[in-house]
C-alpha cells in the first residue's frame, strides 16, 4: 500500500541498482552468472517515503551485498511495484529471488506463469510475519465494531491484496454484514481512507487499509492525525515472503534459503531491514500463522494473552467486557499463597505468572501456574534479602514475550527464563551491575519494557538511569546517565514521528531514543515531590500524564519527537498518587477516592465522578469502548457504563471476604477469565459464569 501512496512518483518505475557494483558484464568461466533479486516490499526505501523515522526505509542494498558474500554470486537488485514490470517489460529480466507481499507476489507470479517457491518470511520489528486489514471509519462515526457496518459503503483493496480484500470479505461474513453492491475497489489505502473522509458525514462509509500502512497515512500527512478510527481487524495473513525461482537448481535454492535464514544472526543487517529476527522458515511462520487463526479476530475478539503490565499495549484496554457480571463469583480455581504481594499478574491462555516471597521472607519466588486449573508448572526462587516499605515482594509485573518471560524482583534481581520450564536463560542484578548506592525505600518498581529486541530497565544510577539489554543474552546495548529511578513503568510510543521510550525518573518526565538511549526531552513539573507512580498513557499522538502534586496533563508533540512543554489541557481535580488512567474514545477513567471520567475533547473537563465502597486510594481499571471494570478494595468488581453522561453501575461482584483491604496487584484478563491476587490467595474467575 505504501508504494501506492506514492504511486505518482514511482508509477511503473523499476529501479535497477547496479552502479558501481560492476553488474551487467557477461559471466566468464571464473565468474558465475549473476543472481537476480527482485524486491516488491512496500516498506523498502525506494518504494516508500521517509515520512516516519525508522520505519518503511528497509535497505535491501545491504541484503544484496550479504547474499553476494553468502552465495558467491553477483546479485542484481531490482525494485518494482509489479513482477510483470520486471519479467515482461521492455528489458525483461529473470526473477531468481523475489521478496514482497506474499499475496501480491503469488498473484503476479500466476499471471506471468512463473514458478516460485516460498522459502522464508521476514519478521517485522515486533517479530511478527503477518499483517491484518483494518476497518476504518471517520472518528465521529457511530460504528464501534464490524457488526455495525451494515448498509455502509465499502472500500476494499484489489484482489491481489489479501488483507484488504478476501480477508476483509471473510470478516464481514463472520459478522453477518452483507457486502452486496456497496463494494468499491481502492487501489491504495490512501485512496480508500480519503474517500471515507470525503463522504462523511453525508454518507457512512468504511475503508479497509493495511495494518503496516497505518503509521504512514498520518505520518505522510495524507490524513489528519486522529481523523480515522479502527473498528475491526481481519484475521492475520502472511506479510513479506521470500520466494526462489524453480528454474534454479535445487542445491542453489537451498543455498539461497540458508543465506536468507542467516540474516537473523547479523544485527547490523537486521537493523537495515527493520526486522527483529530476520527471515524465518516458512514452516515456522506457518505454525505461528495457524496459531494466530485459532480465533478469528475482529473488534469483539479477545487477545490470547495479558503478557505484562496493563496488558499487551500497557493501556489496560481490552476488546470486550461482559454486559453484566455473574451474581456470585464463578471460581475456575483458587490457590492459597503464603504472603501478600504488590506486583501485577501476567497471563496467557496456558500460563499465569506472578511474583511472591517464601514463608521466611528471605527469597523471591516467582510462580508459574497452569491457567486452566491453577496447578504449579514451575517456580523460580533465589535469595533476596532486605527491608522495604510495603513489604519485600516483587513490584514489577512479569513480562512474557514469545518463549521467554522476564522476572524482576524488588531488590534488582532480573531473570530471563523459558516460559514452558522456568529454566534460567540469563540473570543479573541491576543494582549491583550498575553500581546503585541510593537507599532503597520502595524497591525497584518499574516493569521491564521490551521494544525492538531491547529490554528496557531503569537501574536509576548516575551512569545508568536507563539501560537497554539484549533480550536474548542480557548484554548491555546502551546505558544513559541521569536521575534516580521513578516508581512507575515506562512505555514505548511513536510521538512526533519518533519511536521513543517515555516515562518518569525520580524528578521529571522524559523521552529517550530507542536506538541510542539519548534523552530527547525533559519536563520538570512546577510542583516538586511527585512519587511518579502512575504510567503515562498514549492518546493518539499525545501523552496523558497524572501525578499527585501536579494533577493530570495532556501533552502534544512537535515533528521530530520533541514535547511541547506547556500542556494543551490540564485537570487539577484528578491527582492520584498511584492509579493509572485508562483511555477509551475521548474519555479517561481513573480511581482516586472516586471514579473520575475526564473528557479529552473538552480540555480534560470532569464529565462525572462516581462513588462506591470499592473505590479507595487505588483501583485497577480495565476498559473496552462500551464498559469499564474497576477492581477495587477487597477485590470488589464494579462494572460501569463508559459512554453515558453520568456514573452508572451495571453490576457488581465481591470476590474476597474483606471488602475494606486495599489490593495493589494489577489483575490480568484473558478472554473471559480474570486472574486476581488477594491478600493471601490468587483466583481465576469466569466473568461469564453463573
Amino acid at each position: 500500500m505504501v508504494l501506492y501512496i506514492w504511486r505518482h512518483r514511482f508509477a511503473a518505475c523499476v529501479v535497477s541498482l547496479s552502479a558501481g557494483l560492476g553488474w551487467g558484464a557477461e559471466p566468464t568461466a571464473e565468474q558465475p552468472a549473476e543472481l537476480s533479486l527482485v524486491v516488491m516490499d512496500p516498506l523498502a526505501a525506494p518504494l516508500s517515503c521517509p515520512c516516519v523515522e525508522g520505519y518503511a526505509q528497509r535497505k535491501y542494498e545491504k541484503l544484496a551485498e550479504f547474499l553476494e558474500r553468502e552465495t558467491g554470486r553477483r546479485v542484481r537488485l531490482t525494485f518494482s511495484e509489479s513482477l510483470a514490470n520486471v519479467v515482461q517489460g521492455e528489458n525483461p529480466k529473470p526473477a531468481d529471488v523475489v521478496i514482497g507481499k506474499d499475496s501480491v507476489v503469488r498473484y503476479d507470479a500466476a499471471k506471468a506463469e512463473l514458478k516460485l517457491t516460498a522459502v522464508a518470511r521476514l519478521t517485522g520489528k515486533d517479530g511478527s510475519t503477518t499483517q491484518t486489514g483494518l476497518f476504518v471509519v471517520p472518528a465521529a462515526d457511530p460504528a464501534r465494531e464490524v457488526a455495525q457496518l451494515k448498509g455502509y459503503r465499502l472500500f476494499l483493496g484489489p484482489a491481489d491484496s489479501e488483507e484488504k480484500h478476501q480477508a476483509a470479505l471473510d470478516a464481514l461474513r463472520r459478522s453477518d454484514v452483507p457486502a452486496g453492491e456497496k463494494i468499491e475497489i481502492s487501489k491504495s489505502c490512501s485512496d480508500g481512507a480519503c474517500r471515507v473522509l470525503e463522504l462523511a458525514p453525508a454518507e457512512r462509509a468504511v475503508a479497509v487499509i493495511s495494518s503496516y500502512a497505518q503509521p504512514l497515512l498520518e505520518g505522510c500527512g495524507t490524513i489528519d492525525r486522529g481523523a480515522l478510527r479502527v473498528v475491526g481487524r481481519t484475521e492475520p495473513v502472511p506479510f513479506i515472503t521470500a520466494f526462489v525461482s524453480q528454474r534454479l537448481a535445487e542445491a542453489e535454492r537451498t543455498r539461497i534459503a540458508a543465506a536468507l535464514l542467516a540474516v537473523g544472526a547479523n544485527r547490523d543487517l537486521c537493523t537495515s531491514l527493520e526486522t527483529l529476527l530476520g527471515f524465518v522458515p516458512v514452516e515456522a511462520a506457518n505454525q505461528s500463522d495457524r496459531g494466530s487463526k485459532t480465533k478469528q479476530p475482529d473488534a469483539t475478539d479477545e487477545p490470547t494473552a495479558w503478557p505484562g503490565w496493563r496488558g499487551e499495549r500497557r493501556d489496560a484496554v481490552c476488546r470486550s467486557l461482559p454486559a453484566n457480571l455473574p451474581e456470585k463469583p464463578n471460581f475456575v480455581w483458587h490457590r492459597d499463597l503464603a504472603r501478600s504481594g504488590l506486583g501485577g499478574i501476567a497471563a496467557t491462555d496456558r500460563y499465569v505468572i506472578f511474583g511472591d516471597r517464601d514463608t521466611l521472607d528471605f527469597c523471591d519466588v516467582f510462580h508459574c501456574l497452569n491457567a486452566a486449573d491453577g496447578t504449579p508448572v514451575w517456580t523460580v526462587e533465589y535469595p533476596a534479602v532486605g527491608e522495604l516499605d510495603y513489604g519485600n515482594s516483587p513490584r514489577a509485573t512479569p513480562l512474557v514475550h514469545g518463549d521467554f518471560v522476564y522476572l524482576l524482583g524488588a531488590f534488582g534481581d532480573l531473570h530471563c527464563v523459558r516460559l514452558q520450564t522456568g529454566e534460567t536463560v540469563w540473570a543479573r542484578n541491576l543494582r549491583l551491575d550498575f553500581h546503585a548506592s541510593d537507599k532503597m525505600v520502595w524497591g525497584m518498581c518499574s516493569s521491564p519494557l521490551l521494544v525492538e529486541g531491547k529490554l528496557i530497565v531503569n537501574p536509576g544510577t548516575p551512569e545508568a538511569s536507563l539501560v537497554a539489554l539484549d533480550s536474548g543474552t542480557g548484554e548491555v546495548i546502551w546505558k544513559t546517565p541521569g536521575e534516580l529511578a521513578g516508581f512507575g513503568s515506562l512505555i514505548a510510543a511513536n510521538l512526533g514521528g519518533v519511536l521513543q521510550i517515555v516515562g518518569h525518573d525520580r524528578r521529571s518526565l522524559g523521552g529517550w531514543d530507542v536506538q541510542t538511549g539519548r534523552r530527547l526531552w525533559t519536563i520538570v513539573p512546577p510542583i516538586e515531590g511527585d512519587f511518579n507512580v502512575p504510567t503515562p498513557v498514549i492518546v493518539g499522538d499525545r501523552l496523558l500524564v497524572t501525578t499527585e502534586n501536579n494533577g493530570t496533563r495532556l501533552y502534544a508533540f512537535e515533528h521530530g519527537g520533541k514535547v511541547v512543554a506547556e500542556p494543551v489541557a490540564r485537570s487539577e481535580e484528578l491527582a492520584p498518587d498511584m492509579s493509572t488512567p485508562v483511555v477509551v474514545g475521548q474519555r479517561a477513567f481513573c480511581v482516586w477516592g472516586d471514579l473520575f471520567c475526564l473528557d479529552l475533547a473538552e480540555e480534560l473537563k470532569t464529565r462525572w465522578t462516581g462513588s462506591d465502597e470499592a473505590f479507595g486510594i487505588y483501583g485497577a481499571v480495565l476498559a473496552c469502548e462500551q464498559r469499564i471494570l474497576v477492581v477495587g478494595r477487597g477485590g470488589q468488581l464494579v462494572l460501569a457504563d463508559a459512554s453515558g453522561d453520568r456514573f452508572q453501575v451495571l453490576s457488581k461482584l465481591r470476590v474476597f471476604g474483606d471488602a475494606r483491604e486495599e489490593f495493589y496487584s494489577h489483575p490480568a484478563l484473558v478472554g473471559n477469565r480474570l486472574f486476581i491476587r488477594g491478600a493471601r490467595s490468587i483466583v481465576c474467575l469466569d466473568l461469564l459464569g453463573s
